[in-house]
């Protein structure tokens, strides 16, 4: 068995061929193309060999191809093979030899490789995401045309939404100095061209809803709505890497750092490690969930009167979080906790 370290990049990668002994047997720069990525692994003899990668933004076209050419692959959690370099092999560049020394020592920190599905689905949420943000963008600067323009229409100014069908019917007839007019019918026009694809997206979503049992647990808890419900799930993916649900909220970043000296221990701000589109999906059911269920409503109350109620949101976030690992595993809907009521 041989030990293969490889430094991936854009438009290269190098490799570090190891053997069970240490010695470095071969070091090569090839390009990502994946003829030339099939190709490098045949000459290596790939079939024979363990391989890591560090777990990156263009990790996944990389990963499969490498699993098709290699006995096995380990994705290596960035910062922990770092810090475990650090200890071990006194560096703290992680570069193809320290990751084959590491693979070959069985060292590496390994990271989770959802498979291409997974991978598309979430991708499917993201972009979803990516386009209300953007849409969100778009309002703000029609907002700032409004504004320059002191708009004192009536009948405009007291519609609640301005981009409803009136609103938006008043907006296309404004007429405003220089550019503006053109410039806010503009943005109009691509607003409503990023709600159409926005709209596609949901489809596709819901469709992923309908299918999936889980989704349709997560949906039962307060807070959680379809697209929230397979975002959650699909960015944690399987439940049973989890060993307990705090270390489901450490993966999600909703833990607070800690410092100790002294003899004494200290906890600060949340560490924000981890999956960030998960914890936002959190924190966004978080927001909603205090209206709709009274434990968590009073839970938000009594720390935002200690704490403030952004922390409040934050451990609603945590408890919403070890809710749905509870619900998960035992495949039970949430039920509302009764509430106590003194007589």
């Amino acid at each position: 068995m041989q030990y293969i370290g490889i430094d991936l990049h854009k438009q290269y990668f190098v490799a570090t061929v190891m053997e069970e002994d240490g010695k470095v047997k071969r070091k090569d720069r090839v390009s990502t193309d994946r003829g030339a990525i099939r190709e490098y692994f045949q000459t290596v003899n790939g079939s024979d060999s363990k391989a890591t990668i560090e777990a990156g933004y263009n990790w996944g076209y990389f990963y499969d191809e490498l699993r098709e050419q290699v006995h096995e692959v380990k994705m290596a959690h960035p910062l922990k093979t770092r810090a475990i370099a650090e200890a071990r092999i006194k560096t703290d560049s992680i570069d193809s030899e320290v990751l084959a020394h590491l693979l070959r020592a069985d060292l590496i920190a390994e990271a989770y490789a959802p498979d291409f599905e997974t991978r598309d689905k979430k991708n499917l949420l993201r972009y979803r995401s990516s386009l209300v943000k953007t849409r969100s963008m778009l309002k703000n600067r029609v907002h700032v045309i409004l504004a320059r323009n002191h708009i004192e229409l009536p009948e405009f100014k007291k519609l609640s939404d301005k981009f409803g069908k009136k609103g938006r019917q008043y907006m296309r007839a404004f007429q405003l100095r220089g550019n503006d007019t053109e410039m806010l019918n503009h943005y109009l026009d691509l607003i409503e061209d990023i709600e159409e694809k926005i709209k596609g997206a949901e489809k596709k979503i819901g469709q992923e809803f309908k299918e999936d049992e889980i989704c349709r647990l997560l949906e039962s808890i307060p807070g959680i709505g379809k697209i929230l419900s397979v975002m959650i799930r699909y960015e944690i993916d399987d439940i049973e890497r989890f060993l307990s649900s705090s270390k489901l909220c450490s993966y999600a970043g909703l833990v607070p750092s800690t410092y100790s000296t002294g003899g004494k221990t200290y906890q600060g701000k949340i560490t924000k490690q981890g999956n960030r589109w998960l914890r936002w999906a959190l924190v966004e059911a978080a927001q909603q969930a205090v209206n709709k269920d009274i434990y968590l409503r009073r839970h938000y109350h009594r720390i935002a009167a200690k704490r403030g109620s952004k922390r409040a949101r934050v451990a609603i976030a945590r408890r919403l979080l070890e809710i749905i690992y509870r619900i998960w595993i035992e495949r039970k809907p949430y039920y509302e906790k009764p509430v106590a009521v003194a007589l």
